[in-house]
């Protein structure tokens, strides 16, 4: 069985490569579902956000933008290039309230209910042990917080 280690630098390695496409226009479910799951959680002025397996800023700009300048969105990624991606959008758009970190999201070293709310958008069926990430996320999320996690649906490939 593979390491946690080996596992991440595989998963970087391939989201790295795909990095240019990411926002092709053909990928536009990235941005659509980034933004739906956003919107669903109710985030106010001045919350602080953690968005892992954030891409290129699917979910972590619009956070970024309901929150306003007095809250914090942190968003993080294994793929360097793709939140350097994520980075230029961000900037371009005057967003100064985001910070993004390459890094895994086991070892954020963030204490028991740092955020308000914590997203992670179609990427949590990347983990080798997906009850022990939840557990992780949540144990970021403050009591009364949001904890937001999207993935594919059962039937999403059928007959494939």
């Amino acid at each position: 069985m593979e390491s946690h280690t080996q596992v991440n630098k595989k998963t970087a390695h391939a989201y790295n490569t795909a990095a240019d496409l990411f926002d092709h226009p053909a990928n536009t479910f990235w941005s659509r579902f980034g933004t739906s799951t956003v919107d669903r959680l109710g985030l106010i002025k001045g919350d602080k956000v953690l968005d892992v397996c954030s891409g290129t800023g699917a979910s972590a700009l619009p956070a970024a933008r309901k929150v306003g300048s007095d809250g914090r969105v942190v968003a993080v990624d294994l793929a360097e290039k793709l939140l350097a991606r994520a980075a230029e959008k961000a900037s371009a758009e005057g967003l100064q309230n985001i910070q993004f970190r390459v890094g895994d999201m086991f070892a954020l070293a963030y204490p028991d209910g740092y955020f308000d709310a914590v997203i992670c958008v179609f990427g949590i069926f990347f983990m080798p042990d997906m009850a022990t990430a939840v557990r992780e996320l949540w144990r970021q999320v403050r009591p009364g917080g949001r904890l937001a996690i999207t993935t594919w649906g059962p039937e999403l490939f059928e007959p494939a």
